[in-house]
């Protein structure tokens, strides 16, 4: 039997790939090469999803408080999007912070900088996960009237962590 708060995080995770084949999907309509989907997804599936991921599930335990009830399904799927784009401005903070502390692992694994192959592309991989966060948002909640808010939220935080 599975306990209420690994129930919680499965369904948080079961959002994440919902989020991916729709950046994926974004990238395949801009014509992109399959082979720079393929690493985006690499990148996205290796920087992503690993951590303990408390900040995104944060959000949606917010959002359940301040509405005072259990979520709608389409409530929470906004919600753990948000959560998402948390965790993306996370990964975009750390494959940045790595290279520049020349860290060796993150997560008990390499850190992406650190992958065969990947080097200084680690660079441009942070900007694609940070920019993913502003195709999900805008992708999501443009005709909310808190769209502008969410976007000066993840402006107002960028320029403080790296």
């Amino acid at each position: 039997m599975v306990d209420a708060k690994t129930q919680k995080r499965q369904k948080f995770e079961s959002v994440y790939p919902i989020l991916r084949d729709e950046l994926l999907g974004y990238l395949r309509q801009e014509n992109m090469p399959q082979d720079a989907v393929d690493w985006f997804r690499r990148n996205l599936d290796y920087n992503v999803p690993g951590g303990k991921l408390n900040r995104g599930m944060s959000v949606v335990d917010s959002v359940e408080i301040l509405q005072g009830r259990a979520l709608s399904e389409d409530e929470y799927f906004k919600a753990a999007l948000l959560g998402w784009c948390i965790e993306l401005l996370q990964a975009f903070f750390l494959v940045s912070d790595d290279m520049m502390d020349q860290s060796v692992t993150r997560r008990g694994q390499p850190c992406w900088y650190k992958v065969e192959g990947v080097n200084y592309i680690a660079i441009n991989d942070s900007f694609m996960l940070e920019g993913s966060i502003y195709f999900l948002l805008k992708k999501h909640f443009r005709t909310e009237p808190y769209y502008v808010h969410l976007l000066e939220l993840f402006h107002d935080v960028r320029p403080f962590r790296v």
